[in-house]
């Protein structure tokens, strides 16, 4: 009589990735706009992707501002943010989902979407909801004049960023990523600032 050895069989079972994460979301687009991401991709402002420091590129996320309750579902296609406190790096167009453009930064928890959940929304701005803008509220060969518009813009609560020309000679204060619904109210605050020229482009 033979005697079998009774081997356990072990499932394994399909676990996510992670249940959540929360901390700071930051975001990019501008010069990064048209530029090889970490997966190879080229970088669209206007698509729904993100950078995380580990998550595998692919994985959709489900982003949700605890400020407002806004959500939006990002794919991870680049890596970082690499700044201290921050978890996630959006693009501009998952920002402005969030309402996070001005402020340039958002508490946020981080969450694997469903399959349910990535149906319900598209993964590319929809062109009927229009470009985002820039606004160049100053131009500087003198970098500490810059730092000043800087600092008087965001002090007054506008989220000003910084933009060097291609020679690097030349500062440009900017206010990224603004609505064109928006653009009459933010140049009267800069006219109030003593701000009456602008320029204004689409972001690219």
């Amino acid at each position: 009589m033979k005697l079998f050895k009774l081997v356990p069989l072990f499932i394994l079972l399909a676990a996510p990735l992670f249940s959540f994460q929360e901390g700071y979301a930051s975001w990019y687009g501008g010069k990064f706009h048209g530029r090889k991401t970490a997966n190879g991709e080229i970088f669209n402002t206007y698509d729904f992707t993100a950078a995380h420091r580990s998550l595998p590129f692919g994985t959709k996320i489900k982003v949700t501002n605890t400020a407002n309750g806004r959500s939006v579902i990002v794919r991870i296609n680049d890596r970082g943010p690499f700044v201290k406190g921050r978890i996630i790096d959006l693009s501009q167009a998952a920002a402005a989902e969030l309402d996070m453009i001005r402020s340039g930064t958002a508490y946020v928890r981080l969450t694997e979407a469903g399959e349910d959940e990535t149906a319900e929304r598209p993964q590319t701005v929809r062109a009927a909801e229009g470009p985002l803008y820039l606004v160049q509220a100053g131009s500087f060969k003198q970098r500490e004049n810059a730092e000043k518009l800087y600092a008087l813009l965001n002090g007054s609560g506008i989220a000003a960023a910084y933009e060097s020309s291609a020679g690097g000679d030349i500062t440009r204060v900017v206010v990224p990523g603004v609505k064109e619904e928006d653009l009459g109210a933010l140049k009267n605050r800069l006219k109030a600032l003593g701000i009456a020229e602008v320029l204004v482009r689409v972001s690219q």
